[in-house]
């Protein structure tokens, strides 16, 4: 029996290198950190985006609101002028008013055996002069100077006005013996610091009546 030999290189199966799979690892992991950070990157992109938007948007909005401030700080402005010039007005129809009511008030006031024989007024200051048929008409008079009141319905005189109430009842000089109650608020002195600075008798011709004389000072309210 012939033997054969076979002197052909007979192909074997080579083994895998280490190397080259270490290698494509490594490409993958890379890869997969490099999509990685780049969804990461774009998610954060995303929100960096979005707030700021909304940055602009509260910005724009805060835009807004300061300009509605202003508005509102100017409207606030032009309040206070308009009441300053209100205030101008009704001071001087106060001033216009005021001496009158104030004259008609010292009129009431006179006791009907009273005369006054001069007034003299600066700032608001009277001295007044005069003469009375006793010294009780002149009280009388000091008590009808400290109870002239200026009230809703016109001139009155203060009846009663009791501690801590909120109320105070004046006879009205307009209506006759009509007494109402009024807000303390609501009632305005016309005359305060009444005071009396002298009285003198005066001597008398015979067949006639002596009368007092007397010096009062006080302060007039104009702002009625």
């Amino acid at each position: 029996m012939m033997i054969r030999i076979n002197l052909l290189p007979v192909r074997t199966k080579g083994k895998a290198n280490p190397g080259r799979q270490i290698v494509a690892l490594l490409a993958f992991v890379l890869l997969g950190v490099g999509v990685g950070n780049y969804m990461w990157y774009a998610d954060r992109a995303g929100v960096v985006e979005k707030q700021a938007e909304g940055l602009d948007s509260t910005r724009r909005r805060i835009a807004d609101l300061d300009k509605t401030i202003g508005e509102v700080k100017n409207i606030s402005n032009r309040k206070i002028e308009v009441e300053k010039k209100l205030a101008v007005l009704d001071e001087l129809r106060r001033g216009r008013s005021g001496p009158v009511r104030m004259l008609d008030a010292l009129s009431t006031a006179l006791p009907k055996k009273v005369w006054i024989k001069a007034f003299n007024e600066e700032r608001s200051n009277v001295k007044l002069t005069g003469s009375a048929v006793s010294h009780d008409d002149v009280a009388e008079l000091m008590r009808n100077l400290n109870g002239m009141v200026w009230t809703p319905k016109g001139i009155g005189r203060l009846v009663e006005q009791r501690r801590e109430a909120k109320t105070s009842r004046v006879e009205l000089v307009a209506a006759e013996a009509a007494v109402e109650e009024f807000p303390v608020g609501d009632i305005k002195p016309f005359f305060s610091n009444v005071d009396l600075k002298s009285t003198q008798q005066g001597n008398a011709k015979p067949g006639e009546v002596a009368t007092v004389d007397f010096d009062i000072s006080l302060t007039a309210n104009y702002a009625i």
